[in-house]
């Protein structure tokens, strides 16, 4: 049992230690992965933009144009509260939504270039 916490004691795994060698490598590439990838990371990247401006947009104009309408219809202002409520936990939703797909995009592009990464470093024999 003595042995199963051996591994914990002050000695560290030589990889843990890198030398500048490995870092230099690491680092020539992690650019060369991010030069391979750069088209991707820069559509990751639009997609990302694009999505906080479709929400900056929704608050900042098109919300308050809808609201504004709706004063100029005949209907009372607790339907209207409650429609603009319900508008805004439904978009909120979408948005919310929106965010998780490009979420999960990036995440599946950050695991391949991981991959990638790992592949170059250590060899294609590691999963």
């Amino acid at each position: 049992m003595n042995k199963l916490f051996e591994n914990f004691g002050g000695k560290k795994p030589k990889h843990s230690e890198p030398t500048a060698g490995m870092l230099y490598e690491y680092e020539k590439h992690y650019m060369r992965l991010v030069k391979d990838f750069q088209h991707e990371i820069e559509f990751i990247d639009g997609l990302h933009a694009k999505h906080a401006q479709e929400v900056k947009n929704f608050y900042a104009n098109n919300l308050p144009a809808i609201i504004e309408k709706l004063k100029s219809e005949p209907i009372t202002e607790d339907v209207r509260s409650e429609w603009i409520k319900r508008l805004e936990e439904h978009i909120s939703k979408s948005f919310e939504m929106s965010q998780k797909f490009l979420d999960v995009l990036t995440t599946k592009k950050v695991d391949e270039f991981n991959t990638a990464l790992r592949e170059k470093i250590l060899g294609s024999n590691v999963s």
